[in-house]
């Protein structure tokens, strides 16, 4: 076959990593792999993730709302569609699936399929729903598959009428077991902490998420402020990178936090992160099915984080993490206590968090269903089209 994905942006959130490991292993099946980009993208980061799937810039793809720039996108990739020809078009993300479905069926692409990491009508107000929704409502009607993350993101679709219930899959979001079931500390682990030879090693709480608005860094710290100043044995790490950055740096400079938070940026090597931790957290207010709570499990540590949809398929409350309602700081606090304070409740949980079963995040198996996917539809897409 010949996929074009269509992602607003290429960086490195999990929206995208989960399509770069697709691609890779579409790519070394055989097939022809095309993604097209906005104009955030990390090109060496592709390149490493998808080796020999090739790079096609769309500069007028932009993440915000554009009366100029969207128009000429969509001139563009339908231009570009019709270039390529190719069998099946696969969108990510909000903008880049809006804009590229309606240019995938204007430029006659045989499958046009989408890929839910996050629906944008979730976690808004009123007035973004209703636009969000429409626009998700009108899309559908020429989409011919819907390839969720999780069960959570379909029940959303369906219960908001967005698509027939035939054209919604799951497939989870894959990613490579082996390395975090294997995974151990960073032998540097008392540098990237600050800490000298002496001193005792601290509780470890982390973080692992791109630093923007969604995530909730900033509402964290002020939240969890006292709280870190009353245990001092606590230390908090952030592992991401993102537009935040300095606005995260000053609030820890703000609250006087500098020798319990620390930022690592970017990393490539995340599963040590979570093997340094003893616990993590999640503090998204909206996302799909979390990659990174996942690959938390699998190294085995527990997790505190806000309700999110189709948590409870990974997640079993007070098992192997604590899931907190939206917004409940007070509860998130009282969560995060229980584990900090208790190192029986944080091992007998973190041995719940690796028995874990996910095998179906694997990133073989989601390739691999994504290609049946792509196989079972791409009939129905044939038919449709042809003459009565």
């Amino acid at each position: 076959m010949k996929i074009v994905h269509i992602l607003t942006r290429l960086l490195r959130a999990g929206s995208e990593e989960n399509t770069l490991l697709t691609a890779a292993r579409h790519v070394a099946a055989g097939h022809e792999v095309i993604l097209m980009h906005g104009r955030d993208v990390l090109p060496e980061f592709a390149r490493a993730l998808a080796p020999g799937a090739e790079l096609v810039a769309v500069p007028n793809l932009v993440r915000n709302l554009s009366p100029v720039q969207d128009p000429a996108a969509f001139l563009e990739i339908r231009r570009l569609l019709r270039e390529i020809q190719p069998d099946v078009v696969h969108t990510h993300q909000s903008k880049a699936g809006i804009i590229g479905r309606f240019a995938a069926t204007s430029a006659g692409v045989p499958l046009v399929v989408h890929g839910v990491h996050i629906l944008p009508f979730l976690g808004v107000g009123p007035a973004q729903k209703a636009v969000y929704l429409g626009l998700e409502r009108a899309t559908a009607r020429m989409t011919d598959g819907f390839i969720h993350v999780s069960e959570g993101m379909r029940r959303a679709c369906q219960d908001h009428k967005v698509g027939a219930s035939r054209q919604h899959f799951v497939v989870p979001s894959g990613f490579e077991l082996s390395r975090f079931r294997q995974a151990v500390p960073p032998e540097g682990w008392r540098d990237l902490l600050g800490l000298g030879s002496d001193a005792p090693r601290p509780v470890v709480i982390a973080m692992l998420a791109v630093l923007e608005p969604r995530k909730r860094h900033l509402e964290l710290l002020r939240e969890i402020a006292i709280f870190l100043k009353q245990l001092p044995e606590l230390h908090l790490v952030f592992a991401g990178d993102g537009h935040l950055r300095s606005a995260i740096e000053d609030t820890i400079r703000d609250l006087d936090l500098e020798t319990q938070v620390t930022l690592l940026g970017y990393r490539t090597d995340p599963e040590r992160i979570i093997a340094m931790a003893d616990l993590c957290i999640h503090t998204a207010e909206r996302e799909g099915l979390p990659r990174t709570v996942l690959q938390t499990l699998t190294v085995g540590r527990p997790v505190v984080l806000f309700d999110l949809p189709g948590i409870e398929e990974i997640i079993t409350h007070g098992v192997n993490g604590f899931i907190v309602p939206q917004e409940d700081w007070e509860g998130f606090r009282e969560r995060l206590g229980q584990l900090v304070s208790s190192p029986e409740r944080r091992a007998a949980m973190a041995a719940e968090a690796r028995a874990t079963p996910l095998d179906r995040w694997d990133a073989d198996f989601m390739a691999r269903r994504t290609l049946e996917i792509y196989e079972e539809l791409l009939p129905r897409s044939l038919l449709r089209e042809a003459p009565a």
